[in-house]
């Protein structure tokens, strides 16, 4: 914004005045002027500073801020005051209009006064002007003006332009004229004639405009203008740098020296050409003066200025550093710029001291070129022409020192110098001069920091030229050893200026000054000493000693040779060995020499440098040393081969020593013998080194971590595989280890190593017996199993279902035992089904180690545990009456590979034993093995398991049970104590058996037999007495299917069927077999091996306990240790084949019994598939499945219906409405209520259902309709005992069930409307009873618990509403939970509300319910009970909008 004119200021202050008041002003108007002011002022002072120095700018900003700042002050106080000036400003603004009225008045008397006395008495109007008046209106002019008035006021016409050109034009010839005749400088000779004047002009130095006032000669020149052409670029910012002022003075003085002068141009020439040149030399000065000051100091100085006359500029001041520059004046560089005494019309002159000589002295300017007056240009100009100089004669001094071709060059000049050969442009030695002290400065572009370059400049400018040399020499070794640190940079290692080392005064190569130390980082006891030696050919030789070193203490030497106080870790030096970089850089296949090379000399080998085609480029970049790289992995490579072999000698492993396999290959250390150490038995080493070819270490070191690659390669596979990779004869065993840096890696390597031979030679131990057996044809084992995979460090092998499920054996050391992983080969598959007990095999095969019995065993079991594997296990909420607690519905917990325990909400139990012939045995698990009469701590008897387990006998486990019978006696007397475990799981081994086969190789091979020789015998011992009667068990043997048939060729002494088992079943009578006395099921002929194992070691047994069990005939049992097989004694051949069709009706027919509390202690035998359709989800027998039908378990469903029915047996104990009825029959629960009876029992066809049966009692038989105690009873068994069987579904059914009729009537129609037996057309709501507390709705009891409550003659019902007949969003549905009281005594149904301060407000739909209810209370007739009516009024009438 412009600034205000003062003028328009006043006018408008006069104004404002006339308006408001005198003295008065708009607050508004006020600030402008006050931010325009302050900006016009900001404005002048930002063009103005930048011509002024530093401090006139600091000095201007300081007033102006404080001028500006004492304005706004003001401002400030006036606001504020006006702020509370308003009273005052309406007096004062009263008090101006009453004044102003007043003076208007007085001036108005005043002016009509004056003018009645004095104007009108000499006033008269003169005569009218008629001709003048009818000259305008006629013409429109007034031709009648007098003269005296015209001449003065009217100007005369203006000449023609015609006549303008006719006098210019004469004008000029009378110039050119005066130009002709007279004599006119030379440097005037530039000029221009137009419009009658004459224009001279000077480069850069003036213009001048003259002309003439007449055609006489003597009429002198007439200076019309003068512009003085001298500039500043630097300064001046292209503006005039003479004053105004100035050049009227020197116009006014030119002029006076054009009059009364014979030579007036030749005078005007010299005045003016002498301004300028005093001008220019001003402009150098203060230029000089501001070089000084900013930028170079007292590097240059004004050694004299005489104004108009010379200037005198020193430079180079402080270049002698024994000399002072200031004493010693020739030390001292001048410049001088001067005019020529001779010619003053010349230019300004250039002159130097000391002269510049030499071929590039015609470089130098003599003269100073007005068109750019700086002094920079000028002194780079001389600074560089006089560097130029004086390097080409230090070049002269330092060729002999190069290694290649020396220059000058660049700008400023540098002169390059190769010390190495050849050598990177990076890496020449620059030498120059500073151009503001003149002295040398040296350098090496790629080291910033070099203390030798440092070095050799202070020997250049003291010029010592004697210690040149040796200067040079150290730089050639210390760009040397730069190049070897470049080289190794990427590699593992760390270069030491210095080592801390005592004791080393044997070492003389370790006390050279130039020695480079690298430290191998994997092997930190091991450095790497590179001594440098330059020869006479101005090459440096490299020599490489490996030093190997102990740690070491300052107090265990004599002196410390390395540092002095800095606490470090030191060594000493143990020995070190020169190494020869020609053998380690040449190996068995490389060349020794070229063949265009005519002899070898022995110094090239030791020459990293290659040659150079002179003018050719390099093949490879000179920092990189290939020899110091292959020294340095040469060392990484074999140093870790030498601390590897030392610990295998230690453990008497025997080597070859590091050795080159092939060209292009790694090293290796191979082992040529494998002793016997802790862990492995000679015999397993010296049978897995029959098939070990070789053993060999190699380094891996591709990628970190280092490590070992172990190659084992093996022969003559004594397992076939199925697997791509093993097909070959040869198979390869690989092994890593990490390859530490530090000593005890390789005693952890080695001890590594020993652990996998260790796994090898067990693995190999054990297939090598089963491999004996698996290729045995005539077993049929090769049929059960296939071998996946065999790289003698684990084997992998299939079974099942077309050999998808896989288990993998392999030795771990730190578990000291083999180790049993399970998995699937198809996904579709799922879950191998042995995961539940792979833990149980590894102990089983660990214990036996019999690889022949694990897959007899996993062959036997996986079709049991795929059932078992199908029943629920995740924990869920409300199977118990915690709610808040999970808990699984069933919990597998293996014991043994054949023995499974199943718990069933932690209440029951059931044990679960894997026998032969595709056989199970389920029994009870809560009743002891050893004891019947006692139960287990922790889980109870489950009533009613042996009759459900016996629903779901098949032909294939009653042809098991054809000889067996029932009889009077195990209703009286207890089953044997002999528990289950006895139970070989191989009830009756075949004599085929792969197990036995494994055996009897091993007893042939003479190998140590295993604890698995017990586990399958091949006929009953031969030491016992023929008088012992035979075992229940051997009468009730049948033939074994046998794999190896009895008629076998070969197996023609063995005519007979393999014995039966020696296990005695638990009770003679449950089997079908009378016998006078069941002493004999107290006999076992097998002991019991510890956890339960199915497997004996021995055929002796403990005592049974006492025998005082209930009912039990007092027959004293024979004692165990004297039972022996149940055949004679003998070869089994000699016995005669048992008579399977008389054993068959030995008994009289069956008949059910009654059931006894330890009958499900005795084992009941089922085949696999009828485990299956145990343990396997489907629907209800005789039910069509539904969408929201659970499907569940046969054994699922009855445990639940049996643990509801105990449940329900707790309620009637905790209800007080509710009374127990004694029952006589097995497994049913009777109780009462006030007006009801209700009897509750499995269905007696399939137990998986749980049914309630209500009767009336005498005293109500009128209350109840016909079909209300069928709905109740169909409702408890479809809402109450089913799935998934919460307990406290059935506590809220008897609350229910006590409730008083009135009540239970209602709740009875409302549950029709739940299970849609009523419907009602103008319902909008379904209707749901819940009998538990549902998530999400008023929270008046925890989720999950009773949702039926009666307490204080009222009862709480929660019901579960569902909109009906409306159209909704899909996916979308409107449900309410409404919890209802119903006040019995009172007969009121109210709506629940949660009587808690931090609950959430209520919704929209509790308002609305309650506040039906609450006028349906007020509505209902107080007679009948109003629960019925009260839900149906809010189903029908209650709309809630979504």
């Amino acid at each position: 914004m412009p600034p205000v004119d003062t003028l328009q200021l006043s006018m408008a202050t006069i104004t404002m005045q006339q308006q408001a008041g005198a003295g008065s002003i708009p607050l508004s108007t006020l600030i402008e002027y006050i931010i325009q002011r302050t900006y016009h002022e900001l404005t002048v002072l930002s063009e103005l500073l930048p011509r002024r120095t530093d401090m006139e700018r600091k000095i201007d900003i300081v007033q102006f801020s404080s001028r500006t700042r004492q304005l706004f002050v003001r401002l400030l106080a006036l606001v504020k005051w006006a702020n509370s000036a308003s009273k005052v400003d309406k007096c004062g603004e009263i008090s101006l209009f009453l004044d102003q009225q007043a003076m208007l008045f007085v001036e108005t008397a005043d002016s009509l006064a004056r003018m009645a006395r004095e104007t009108l008495v000499s006033a008269r109007l003169p005569t009218f002007s008629l001709p003048c008046a009818i000259d305008v209106l006629t013409t429109g002019s007034y031709p009648r003006l007098p003269s005296c008035i015209k001449e003065r006021i009217v100007p005369p016409d203006p000449i023609t332009p015609a006549e303008k050109r006719e006098t210019l034009q004469r004008l000029n010839q009378i110039i050119e004229y005066r130009l002709v005749s007279s004599e006119l400088p030379p440097q005037l000779h530039n000029l221009s004639i137009g419009n009658g004047r004459v224009k001279f002009t000077v480069s850069h130095e003036f213009q001048v405009t003259l002309t003439l006032m007449g055609d006489g000669p003597t009429i002198p020149w007439r200076l019309l203008d003068i512009e003085f052409l001298v500039e500043d670029h630097a300064t001046g910012d292209g503006k005039s740098l003479v004053h105004g002022l100035q050049v009227n003075y020197i116009h006014q003085l030119a002029q006076s020296r054009l009059l009364d002068n014979e030579n007036p141009l030749h005078d005007l020439y010299n005045c003016l050409h002498t301004f300028c040149q005093s001008l220019q030399l001003e402009v150098l000065h203060t230029q000089t003066q501001r070089l000084m000051r900013e930028r170079l100091g007292d590097h240059i100085w004004v050694e004299q200025y005489m104004v108009g006359k010379c200037l005198v500029i020193s430079y180079w001041r402080n270049q002698g550093k024994k000399t002072d520059s200031r004493t010693d004046p020739a030390l001292i560089y001048k410049l001088n710029v001067h005019t020529d005494d001779c010619d003053p019309g010349k230019p300004l002159q250039v002159s130097h001291t000391p002269a510049i000589s030499g071929q590039h002295s015609f470089l130098v300017a003599k003269t100073i070129k007005s068109d750019h007056l700086e002094l920079d240009k000028l002194l780079i100009q001389t600074i560089h022409l006089r560097s130029r100089s004086k390097l080409k004669l230090l070049l002269q001094d330092l060729k002999k020192f190069a290694t290649g071709p020396c220059e000058v060059c660049g700008v400023p000049p540098v002169l390059s110098l190769p010390v190495l050969h050849p050598c990177m442009e990076s890496e020449k030695l620059s030498i120059t001069l500073d151009i503001q002290r003149g002295v040398y400065m040296v350098s090496i572009h790629q080291y910033s920091s070099c203390k030798l370059a440092e070095e050799l400049e202070e020997v250049l400018n003291d010029e010592k030229w004697g210690s040149v040399s040796e200067m040079f020499s150290r730089i050639r070794v210390w760009l040397t050893l730069e190049r070897c640190k470049k080289t190794v940079q990427q590699l593992p290692i760390t270069i030491v200026k210095k080592l801390p080392l005592v004791k080393a005064s044997g070492h003389a190569i370790l006390n050279k000054p130039n020695n480079m130390y690298i430290k191998l980082n994997r092997q930190p006891s091991y450095y790497l000493v590179i001594e440098p030696e330059e020869r006479k050919t101005k090459k440096v030789i490299l020599k490489y000693h490996l030093l190997r070193t102990s740690q070491s203490t300052y107090e265990s030497s004599d002196l410390c040779e390395s540092m002095e106080d800095v606490p470090c870790r030191y060594v000493k030096p143990k020995y070190m060995i020169f190494l020869d970089s020609f053998s380690l850089t040449h190996g068995p296949t490389s060349r020794i020499y070229d063949e265009t090379m005519e002899e070898i000399k022995r110094e090239s080998k030791d020459d990293y440098t290659r040659k150079v085609v002179p003018g050719g480029p390099l093949r490879d970049s000179p920092y990189y040393i290939p020899q110091l790289s292959h020294v340095v992995a040469s060392c990484e490579d074999r140093i870790p081969f030498i601390a590897l072999g030392e610990e295998l000698e230690k453990e008497d492993f025997k080597h070859q020593g590091v050795s080159v396999e092939a060209p292009g290959c790694c090293l290796a250390l191979t082992i040529l013998h494998i002793p016997t150490f802790r862990g492995c038995t000679q015999k397993m080493v010296e049978s897995m080194t029959r098939s070990l070819l070789t053993c060999k270490f190699r380094a891996q070191s591709a990628r970190p971590p280092r490590g070992w690659t172990l190659e084992m390669v093996f022969v003559n596979n004594i397992l076939g595989s199925s697997h791509s990779l093993e097909q070959g004869v040869v198979q390869r065993v690989l092994c890593m280890y990490i390859q530490l840096t530090d000593n005890a890696g390789a005693e952890k390597v080695v001890l590594e190593f020993q652990e996998d031979v260790s796994a090898v030679c067990h693995l190999h131990s054990l297939v090598e017996t089963f491999a004996q057996v698996f290729n045995d044809v005539s077993n049929g084992l090769s049929s059960l199993v296939e071998i996946k995979s065999f790289n003698f460090k684990k084997i992998t092998l299939g079974y099942g279902p077309k050999n998808s499920l896989t288990v993998t054996i392999l030795w771990k050391s730190s578990e000291k035992g083999f180790h049993v992983s399970v998995a699937t080969d198809k996904a579709d598959f799922g879950a191998n089904p042995h995961h539940v007990i792979v833990n149980q095999l590894a102990i089983d095969l660990n214990q036996t180690k019999s690889l022949a019995r694990l897959v007899q065993i996993l062959h036997e079991t996986w079709q049991p545990m795929s059932a078992i594997n199908n029943l629920p296990t995740a924990p869920q909420l409300g199977h118990t009456n915690k709610v808040s607690q999970p808990i699984c519905c069933f919990t597998i917990i293996p014991q043994s590979p054949t023995h499974v325990r199943i718990l069933f909400r932690n209440f029951y139990c059931l044990d679960i034993y894997f026998r032969g012939n595709k056989l199970v045995a389920i029994r009870d698990g809560a009743y002891s093995q050893f004891d019947t009469s006692g139960v287990i701590d922790g889980v109870h008897p489950t009533p009613g398991l042996k009759a459900f387990l016996n629903l779901f006998l098949d032909d294939s486990s009653t042809r098991n049970l054809a000889t067996r019978r029932r009889s009077t006696t195990e209703d009286d007397n207890p089953p044997s104590p002999v528990g289950i475990d006895t139970f070989d799981f191989m009830s009756q081994p075949q004599m085929g058996s792969p197990a036995k086969t494994q055996q009897t190789t091993k007893d042939q091979t003479g190998y140590t037999s295993s604890p698995a020789g017990g586990a399958f015998p091949l006929a009953s011992p031969t030491s016992h007495q023929s008088t012992v009667a035979p075992s229940p068990a051997g009468m009730l043997g049948t033939p074994s299917p046998g794999m190896l048939g009895v008629n076998s060729p070969s197996n023609s002494a063995l005519h007979v069927p393999s014995p039966g088992s020696f296990v005695p079943a638990p009770s003679p009578s449950s089997l079908g077999i009378h016998m006078p006395s069941p002493a004999g099921t107290f006999i076992s002929p097998q002991g019991m091996v510890d956890g339960g194992s199915p497997y004996p070691t021995s055929l002796t047994m403990p005592s049974p306990g006492p025998r005082n069990w209930p009912g039990s005939p007092s027959v004293p049992g024979p004692s165990p240790r004297g039972i022996g097989s149940a055949m004679s004694p003998g070869h089994a051949a000699l016995h005669s084949p048992p008579d399977t069709k008389h054993v068959a009706i030995v008994g009289p027919p069956s008949r059910i019994l009654p059931q006894r509390s330890w009958a499900a202690s005795v084992p009941t035998l089922l085949s696999h598939d009828s485990l299956k359709k145990l343990l396997t989800p489907c629907p209800l027998p005789g039910s069509q499945p539904t969408l929201d039908e659970v499907i569940m378990s046969p054994l699922e469903r009855f445990l639940g219906c049996t643990y509801m029915k105990r449940h329900l047996q707790r309620v009637v104990q905790t209800e007080e409405k509710l009374q127990n009825v004694p029952s006589t029959e097995a497994g049913v629960v009777m109780c009462r209520s006030e007006h009801l009876e209700c009897r509750a029992s499995h269905n007696t066809q399939t137990l998986q259902t749980l049914h309630l049966k209500i009767t009336k009692t005498p005293e109500s038989k009128e209350i109840w309709a016909p079909d209300d105690l069928i709905v109740l009873e169909k409702y408890f068994e479809l809402k109450v005992a089913s799935a998934p069987y919460k307990p406290n579904v059935l506590t809220a059914f008897g609350r229910l069930f006590a409730a008083p009729p009135r009540i239970l009537k209602d709740c009875i129609n409302l549950i029709r409307f739940d299970m849609n037996l009523a419907q009602d057309r103008n319902a909008k709501w379904s209707l749901q009873l819940c009998l538990t507390m549902p998530p999400g709705g008023p929270q008046i009891t925890p989720t999950g618990t009773p949702a039926i409550v009666l307490k204080n003659n009222k009862i709480l019902l929660i019901f579960h509403l569902t909109r009906i007949n409306v159209n909704l969003p899909p996916g979308t549905e409107q449900t309410v939970i409404m919890p209802l009281v119903h006040d019995i005594i009172n007969n009121v149904s109210n709506y629940a509300e949660q009587k808690t301060a931090q609950g959430p407000p209520p919704t929209q739909a509790s308002v609305a319910i309650s506040t039906m209810l609450k006028r349906f209370n007020e509505m209902h007739p107080k007679g009948d009970c109003s629960l019925l009516p009260a839900v149906r009024e809010v189903i029908t009438n209650l709309v809630i909008p979504m």
